[in-house]
């Protein structure tokens, strides 16, 4: 992901994936603003909310968006292992 902090152009990633419980089969939503940034997010809502405050474009969160979607498909479809 792109995104503008103290009008610098900057990189982060977003991270989808089963949380420790995988038994309740929840996702967990890591955003990464960078090398020392990085915290759970609880919502797409909340994810949203972050992207708009780091100045993370319209297309970029849309891009996002998009992925977080098929992560969460993906991990929906997986069986739980035993």
């Amino acid at each position: 992901m792109r995104y503008v902090r103290d009008n610098k152009p900057q990189t982060g990633a977003i991270c989808v994936a089963l949380n420790k419980d995988i038994r309740g089969r929840k996702a967990d939503i890591i955003f990464m603003g960078g090398e020392k940034d990085a915290w759970s997010v609880r919502s797409t809502t909340e994810l949203m909310s972050i992207l708009i405050k780091w100045k993370v474009s319209f297309e970029e969160r849309k891009r996002i968006f998009d992925f977080v979607a098929e992560r969460l498909r993906v991990l929906a479809a997986e069986e739980t292992p035993a």
